[in-house]
């Protein structure tokens, strides 16, 4: 049990939690929280791509919205932008947001959201949906677990070895760590490359067999804009805009809004950043967000947004949820979100053009696109 866990327990069994939102309830808090979901366990337990995304369970899912709709408002993005021209929020704001389009948000999160009359925003890759595409991390984690081979060498884009002769998990983390930030790197070189070395083979068939399996298409798109959810951008394939050329972004941002627009009839007004990094201020990036239209941005693992200083529209923070949060803990983080866990995302600008500011994670964090 983490450190966390234990405070947020003692704070629930001494009553302090309790009596914490009890104030809440006459005084609003001074913090936006927001708390970002991904994907579900599998259903048979057998988990063949990436457990960095796997949250909570249905039943863990089901008591959290319960415990927030007891004790807090439920936002949306409309009432997002509006905090990000200078109005106020609802008292005690949180919003529920998914990443990435999984199928199972449809399948699993949706209807408990309808059930508890709970609304959410969720963050779509485009070109996935389209092109009946897996996310690159999740092959990546698919072909490390199903490779025959003890060593992997991989030649691109660097030559590397690793030992898959013991557990697995810690070959994946690195491999995603290592190539999420490589700027402008050829990830379908990458992941044949990967692939080869693995002795794992790879095509087309087998891609939109785990796609049907994984990725939400547009009709299941649709039916959660019909549902009163919002549906907006998290790119089309999900690339570290930070690490892309400046027309390659222009892609990423302006493809993707024309996708949704194309399919939901409206183009999106907000944009999840892949893998939650945060956009530095007078970046190319955010003047790319600005033409396309992009009204608010939004990265991960970064804590609450404060209600009483002036808000960055393209740095609302996010709070990850991770696997076995409980009712306590969520709580407590929602109450007091210092004690929230952050991704340890730190800005380091490139001397010679700020295009090349990136993230980058420290030690063993988690493998989170």
């Amino acid at each position: 049990m983490s450190r966390r866990e234990h405070v947020a327990r003692w704070l629930e069994r001494s009553g302090t939690l309790s009596a914490i939102l009890k104030i809440r309830a006459f005084t609003p808090i001074p913090w936006l929280t927001i708390l970002t979901y991904h994907r579900f366990p599998s259903q048979d337990g057998q988990e063949a791509f990436d457990d960095g995304v796997v949250d909570v369970t249905p039943e863990e899912f089901e008591h959290h919205i319960i415990c927030v709709k007891k004790h807090f408002n439920v936002v949306g993005i409309s009432d997002l932008c509006a905090f990000a021209d200078g109005r106020p929020l609802p008292r005690n704001p949180v919003a529920i947001t998914f990443d990435d389009g999984y199928l199972d948000n449809y399948e699993i999160a949706l209807p408990i959201l309808a059930k508890r009359d709970c609304k959410a925003i969720f963050f779509v890759a485009t070109s996935l949906v389209t092109e009946r595409h897996i996310h690159w991390w999740d092959r990546v984690a698919y072909t490390v677990k199903s490779s025959p081979r003890r060593e992997l060498r991989v030649e691109y884009p660097w030559s590397r070895r690793f030992d898959l002769s013991g557990p697995r998990g810690g070959v994946i983390r690195n491999l995603l760590r290592l190539a999420k930030f490589h700027p402008s790197l050829d990830w379908p070189t990458f992941l044949s490359e990967l692939s080869r070395a693995a002795d794992v083979p790879w095509h087309p068939d087998v891609e939109r067999r785990f796609a049907d399996r994984l990725v939400m298409t547009w009709d299941h798109v649709r039916a959660l804009k019909k549902a009163n959810m919002d549906v907006e951008s998290h790119t089309r394939t999900h690339r570290v805009l930070q690490t892309l050329k400046d027309g390659e972004v222009r892609d990423e941002l302006e493809g993707s809004r024309d996708d949704l627009r194309r399919e939901l009839g409206e183009p999106p007004v907000a944009l999840a950043y892949p893998v939650g990094c945060p956009v530095e201020r007078g970046s190319p990036v955010r003047a790319a967000l600005e033409r396309a239209g992009y009204l608010i941005g939004f990265s991960n693992g970064t804590g609450a947004t404060s209600l009483r200083d002036p808000i960055d529209r393209y740095d609302i923070r996010r709070q990850t949820v991770e696997r076995g949060f409980s009712d306590a803990l969520l709580l407590t983080i929602l109450a007091l979100p210092q004690l929230a866990p952050k991704l340890p995302w730190h800005l380091r600008a490139n001397a010679s053009s700020p295009r090349h500011a990136h993230c980058s994670l420290r030690g063993d964090a988690r493998s989170l696109p």
